[in-house]
Order: C-alpha cells, then sequence, then structure tokens
C-alpha cells in the first residue's frame, strides 16, 4: 500500500468524523487505523494486507434506517474508488440479512461513483444519499426480485482455486485450513482441480474476501469471491458450518464432489455453477 494513500484515507475519514461525529461512525477495522494514522512522512510503501472499513449511520440525516458501510480499497483514492454498501440499520441489529434490503441503492452508489476514481468520494456519497433519500431507499420486495425464488436457500460465497491438493505435505493448503481456522470461518473445502472453498452464514462477503486476502499472502490465490445460493438442507446434510462445525473444532468441512453435490441439493446445474463449469 502506498503510503500517501493511507494518509488521504485517514484524513477522510476523521473528516467525516468531524462532520457528523464520532457516534454516527463506526470504525470496523480499528487497529488498522490506529496503525495507518501514525504513517511517517519518511514512509512510501506499507505491508498491509486488510482494507480499512467503517459505517456511518444515516439518522442524522433523518433517514432511520439507513447504515452505510464504506471498504477503502488498498489502491484508494490513488488509483480507484471506494466500496458502498447500503444496509438496513433494524437487520443489523437483529443480525438478519441485511444486504437483501437495499442492493438498489448500493447498485446506484456504485454507478454514482464510477467516474470518480483517483478523488476521495466518501463525502460525495454522503451527499448523495441526502439528495436522494426520498427515492434511495428500495428493498428487493419494491424492487421486483422474487423473493420466493430464495425461500429455503442462504447466501454462500464462493472462492475457486485452480488446484487444493490434500495431504501434510502440502503446506500451502495447509496454511489455508489453519487460516479459516484463525478467522473462525464457517464452511467448506474441496480437494482438487479446481479446488473451491464455500463460505456460508453466519460468515459474511467480508469474512470471505479477508479469508481471500490471507490466502494471497499463503501463496494461493482465489479467482474473486463469488455470490451464490444454496439449499439450506443441503449446506445442513452436507455439514458445512453451525454445530458440525464445532464439533470438528471449529476447523472447514473437508469435500469431496459427492458431498458438494450434496451441499447443492443434487443440483447438478448449481453444482457446476459452484465449480465455475460450464
Amino acid at each position: 500500500m502506498e503510503a500517501s494513500n493511507a494518509v488521504r484515507q485517514v484524513e477522510e475519514i476523521l473528516k467525516i468524523q468531524d462532520q457528523f461525529g464520532k457516534d454516527f461512525v463506526e470504525i470496523k477495522t480499528p487497529a488498522l487505523f490506529e496503525r495507518l494514522q501514525r504513517v511517517g512522512s519518511g514512509q512510501t510503501k506499507l505491508q498491509v494486507k486488510k482494507c480499512l472499513r467503517f459505517q456511518v449511520s444515516c439518522s442524522d440525516m433523518d433517514i432511520e434506517d439507513l447504515i452505510l458501510e464504506f471498504e477503502f480499497p488498498l489502491d484508494y483514492p490513488s488509483n480507484s474508488t471506494c466500496l458502498v454498501r447500503a444496509l438496513s440499520a433494524k437487520a443489523v441489529a437483529a443480525n438478519e440479512n441485511d444486504e437483501e434490503f437495499y442492493k438498489t441503492c448500493s447498485s446506484d452508489i456504485k454507478e454514482y461513483l464510477k467516474s470518480f476514481s483517483g478523488f476521495e468520494c466518501a463525502e460525495l456519497v454522503l451527499d448523495w444519499i441526502i439528495q436522494n433519500k426520498d427515492t434511495c431507499l428500495i428493498n428487493n420486495e419494491s424492487n421486483g426480485t422474487p423473493n420466493n425464488e430464495l425461500e429455503g436457500k442462504v447466501k454462500c460465497f464462493i472462492l475457486r482455486y485452480n488446484h487444493l491438493l490434500s495431504g501434510p505435505e502440502h503446506k500451502k493448503e495447509k496454511a489455508m485450513l489453519d487460516a479459516a481456522k484463525k478467522l473462525k470461518l464457517q464452511g467448506g473445502l474441496l480437494w482438487g482441480t479446481p479446488g473451491v472453498v464455500i463460505v456460508v452464514p453466519p460468515s459474511t462477503e467480508i469474512d470471505a474476501k479477508d479469508y481471500g486476502s490471507e490466502c494471497r499472502t499463503i501463496g494461493k490465490r482465489p479467482g474473486g469471491v463469488e455470490e451464490m445460493w444454496l439449499p439450506e438442507s443441503g449446506i445442513n446434510e452436507a455439514g458445512l458450518g453451525g454445530l458440525a462445525q464445532q464439533k470438528r473444532g471449529g476447523k472447514l468441512q473437508e469435500l469431496d464432489t459427492s458431498a458438494l453435490r450434496c451441499a447443492c441439493g443434487d443440483d447438478e446445474d448449481l453444482l457446476r455453477s459452484v465449480l465455475g463449469v460450464k
């Protein structure tokens, strides 16, 4: 990470705290935020794995149910825009699937920011929210998403690898399992070519991305993080996450193709999607 980006990121967050008040701005990566505040003038490069994340409550803007979650990529603001998710405050408080409420708002913000790469843009997002507060909060039900298609399914996140090899002699793969346990990641791992890690609730997209970053440090690079809905009954039957994972001492469930098919509810099309096979 460029030190100049770190300085600009910190300054931007401090400005937002000053403008909206610290009570309305929650730093989700406090240790990293404190570290970046200590960057010296002589530093040029920083060894940073995670991205700064913070949330802004919009209740002070008369939008009671909206929380904006910001993530600053490592090359922000010099070469990218910030990432923003619009969350339901009520769903967050109830520990529900908050991401499904304001997808349209998140998409509109992403589209709005496309032309602002190279600039600090968190304040621009907050200004946009204020200007569009009467129309931006549209949940899945009102924008026509067929909720009945998702009944009995849970949102999972898929990380695919060129290959994952089983056995103690494969040190990178062993390090991946250890990292997943350390991060308390819920889900399973398919050995082979391709190799697949399935992240299931209560682990989140952020958890999946953090794990992907850890894997890149280990030397195993995933091909991104893909959202996918899997049948809850299949996940439970395959022993992914939950009580089954607790009984394994927090380890990911090690899968073969048969077990992965079970997790997909014996749906061959879904299985091919998880594998990334057309």
